[in-house]
């Protein structure tokens, strides 16, 4: 890396640490791209640079917290139970995680939802990864047996993912709700999902 390389991502680093401090102690609403700049010490220009705005810079902010959070989930995720009871730790995790700063995590969830995917690179590789882990753990089951071997593990992966979007949706939508009862939510309906309705 030459010494314009090295400027430049140290640079990127001062802005994201300065918006990362910012989210997590005032109102997003307060949280503009002109205050953050003030905060790194660097031009408005500077931040413009290197995040076309808010929204990608907000995810580039609390990115890691959130991929450190979902990583630690999957290492400890349970290796023996039901899967359904097993990835509920996952869930249960993320929401615990969100509702520590619930008003922060329901802005950048809301702004990023439906995002560009080039836009907000960090959800697109979390998700990824996630949407694979589990179709491997999903293989495994396949291999040991509790699962019909004609199962397409990631179709599936997505769909049990699915539910848990669509419950964060409604997690966030509502302050009271607890950590607990979505990811029980989730859990039930994982599990309708994986016991199966149709009759053939």
């Amino acid at each position: 890396m030459n010494r314009k390389q090295a400027f430049k991502e140290q640079t990127r680093q001062l802005i994201l640490d300065a918006a990362r401090k910012l989210y997590l102690e005032q109102d997003v609403s307060q949280c503009t791209m002109r205050r953050v700049a003030a905060q790194a010490g660097v031009s408005a220009a500077s931040v413009v640079v290197h995040f076309k705005n808010k929204v990608a810079l907000m995810e580039a902010a609390l990115a890691e917290d959130i991929s450190q959070t979902w990583e630690g989930a999957l290492k400890n995720m349970p290796e023996k139970g039901l899967l359904a009871t097993r990835i509920n730790h996952i869930w249960l995790t993320m929401f615990t995680f969100y509702d520590g700063n619930k008003n922060l995590y329901r802005e950048l969830i809301s702004h990023t939802v439906f995002s560009l995917e080039k836009d907000t690179p960090a959800i697109r590789k979390d998700v990824d990864a996630f949407l694979n882990f589990l179709a491997t753990v999903i293989e495994d089951e396949k291999t040991a047996g509790r699962m019909a071997k004609d199962v397409d593990s990631m179709v599936l992966s997505m769909s049990l993912f699915s539910q848990y979007i669509g419950v964060e949706v409604m997690f966030f939508r509502d302050p009271a709700m607890p950590p607990e009862a979505a990811a029980k939510m989730v859990e039930k309906m994982n599990r309708q999902t994986l016991t199966g309705l149709e009759i053939t």
